[in-house]
């Protein structure tokens, strides 16, 4: 059961991981050298895979992320804490959690401080109901290159509504949209949840 678990947790801190860069939390730039400040937000969410289509709902605010989804008919929702430097992967059927350590915003403003940005223009494009300018982005990051495809909505000041790699095997989308503040109470853990513990797995290694 609990390899199970363990393999679930995987894939929603992927899931996770990959809207934080999505997101510009772990390399926040429009321009090379220049950080991009991202506007709080909530959206409708498209990750696709391969030939694997996962749907559901993300929140951003500057210092957090959640997600919500399903895996294997159960709701599944993850809350990346850059503050307290943790996520928490809830598991509501079960009223449970698990906290795994992660970088906190020090972290990360260290991390986009040592990156490099790079983005060429690619010209104009629909998604969805936005409004887009394509660029090839170029991310160096200790001693790295990550090349993604980067569509920003005109409508939305910039904010990329789609991301993804240069042979398709992986993109998300953003639909629905909605710019503004969000309730704090979507970043904090649930009352009465109980924690679940998976002994050391996710400890930091000394």
């Amino acid at each position: 059961m609990n390899q199970k678990i363990k393999r679930a947790v995987w894939g929603r801190l992927l899931l996770v991981f990959q809207l934080a860069l999505f997101c510009g939390l772990l390399v926040g730039s429009s321009d090379a050298g220049a950080q991009t400040f991202i506007p709080s937000f909530s959206a409708d969410q498209v990750h696709t895979m391969g030939k694997r289509v996962t749907t559901g709902k993300v929140y951003y605010s500057p210092d957090a992320v959640r997600t919500e989804g399903e895996q294997k008919g159960k709701k599944a929702i993850t809350i990346m804490r850059l503050d307290k430097k943790v996520v928490w992967n809830l598991m509501p059927d079960q009223k449970m959690y698990m906290e795994i350590p992660f970088m906190g915003s020090a972290d990360v403003a260290s991390i986009a401080k040592d990156a490099k940005i790079e983005k060429e223009a690619l010209g104009s494009e629909q998604v969805g109901a936005y409004h887009c300018d394509k660029y090839r982005v170029r991310a160096t990051l200790q001693g790295k290159v990550y090349t993604t495809l980067e569509w920003d909505a005109k409508e939305l000041n910039g904010l990329a509504v789609k991301k993804g790699d240069e042979t398709g095997a992986w993109t998300i989308e953003y639909q629905n949209v909605h710019l503004g503040p969000q309730d704090p109470s979507l970043f904090e853990l649930p009352a009465g949840y109980q924690k679940f513990s998976l002994g050391g797995m996710f400890k930091p290694r000394s």
